[in-house]
């Protein structure tokens, strides 16, 4: 029902309207996490859209023969298949939330680690950028890690079609 305006939603660049956001929510945390958000949400949505219409047909005809509602088949057939795909889907948005946090630190804001590489640039100080950078690598390869954990504890039997 609302593809056509999620997809419009995912075509406008986020990075543009981070001065609406500063506006609209301050320089403060807000405005970061609604910038992620924004970022990545429509592009999720339109993942598991894609991936909901590809389950196999015969699983919703068969919950429906046995008499299921439209909600018990969207909550027992239709979501346990697609959120092991969510948990893949938010692993492969990581990179852009952390472009859209960096780049909402280095613009306008006094802390973070994006704040930081920006601030010590001036400088031309690579070990301390690097140092940074490094940090950066190190909760990026942790989140995945503990998304990938949650995963393969949570949906075991959907790791093998993964």
């Amino acid at each position: 029902m609302f593809s056509g305006f999620v997809a419009v939603i995912s075509m406008i660049p986020p990075l543009a309207i981070l001065p609406i956001l500063f506006i609209v929510f301050g320089l403060g945390e807000a405005s970061k996490i609604v910038l992620i958000f924004i970022g990545i949400t429509p592009v999720l949505i339109r993942d598991m859209s894609q991936r909901t219409l590809e389950l196999p047909r015969e699983m919703t005809v068969k919950a429906e023969t046995l008499g299921a509602s439209t909600m018990t088949i969207a909550l027992r057939v239709a979501l346990p298949q697609v959120l092991p795909r969510l948990i893949q889907s938010v692993r492969l948005s990581l990179g852009p939330a952390w472009l859209f946090l960096i780049a909402a630190e280095a613009i306008a804001s006094d802390l973070g680690l994006g704040y930081r590489i920006f601030l010590v640039r001036r400088y031309l100080a690579m070990d301390v950028i690097l140092t940074y950078v490094l940090w950066i690598t190190l909760l990026a390869f942790l989140i995945d890690w503990a998304l990938k954990a949650l995963s393969r504890k949570a949906f075991p039997w959907a790791e093998a079609s993964l």
